[in-house]
């Protein structure tokens, strides 16, 4: 009997706690660290290759693989290293270099501000234009030159790069150290990372006019 009085007078102090908590429904709002966490899995989500890696077991073999790839002289050439170029790793194979910018917390993980080339370009049309969230891309075109610029978040960018048979180098761009290089089909390539977003720009113009391009590169809004 004791226990069943001592139950109606736990339920009768609870029970009417719990109500009010129901009720009140308050929204919670999630910190800043949090919602970047979440968009950075998101994006995560949204590659080609995550149904690959998704679980546990698939992550230890992708390692496998690529551990196996990685000690196969067949397969990439001796200089198949990550190497730290300017701030981004740079893997170098046999025909081509994979070139991605070292991971960051801070960075905005969508496009905030928007940077555009200043440089004098009233004698190109824009050919092609795409903008998100996390890149921006626009393509100008004389004859035949294109200029292709583009703005990236730092989560959103990661490139493979055909660079058989020329050299990875540095160039200073505004204080900004700049990954550059000629491919084989004679576009000059320059990517830096200026401190927010990941600026890359190629053409098949001059090396000394795509410097002058990239140090024209600021914040317009």
């Amino acid at each position: 009997m004791a226990n069943e009085n001592l139950k109606k007078a736990l339920e009768k102090a609870m029970i009417p706690e719990y109500d009010e908590l129901l009720l009140r429904n308050e929204k919670h709002v999630f910190s800043v660290e949090f919602e970047r966490k979440i968009q950075k899995l998101i994006k995560r989500r949204n590659k080609p290759y995550y149904k690959i890696i998704n679980t546990v077991g698939k992550r230890v073999a992708c390692i496998v693989v690529i551990v196996l790839l990685a000690s196969s002289v067949t397969v990439l050439s001796v200089d198949a290293l990550r190497n730290t170029v300017a701030d981004f790793f740079v893997s170098t194979y046999e025909k081509f270099s994979s070139v991605q910018p070292v991971e960051d917390d801070i960075a905005p993980s969508t496009i905030k501000d928007i940077y555009e080339i200043t440089y004098d370009l009233k004698e190109y049309e824009i050919y092609y234009e795409d903008n998100t969230e996390y890149r921006r891309n626009i393509t100008y075109i004389k004859d035949d030159i294109l200029i292709n610029f583009s703005q990236y978040t730092k989560d959103a960018y990661d490139i493979n790069v055909n660079t058989e048979g020329y050299e990875i180098t540095t160039i200073d761009i505004n204080n900004y150290e700049a990954v550059y290089f000629l491919d084989n089909h004679n576009y000059n390539h320059l990517i830096f990372d200026n401190g927010a977003y990941i600026i890359y720009i190629n053409s098949n113009i001059s090396k000394n006019a795509l410097i002058n391009i990239a140090e024209s590169v600021k914040k317009i809004e």
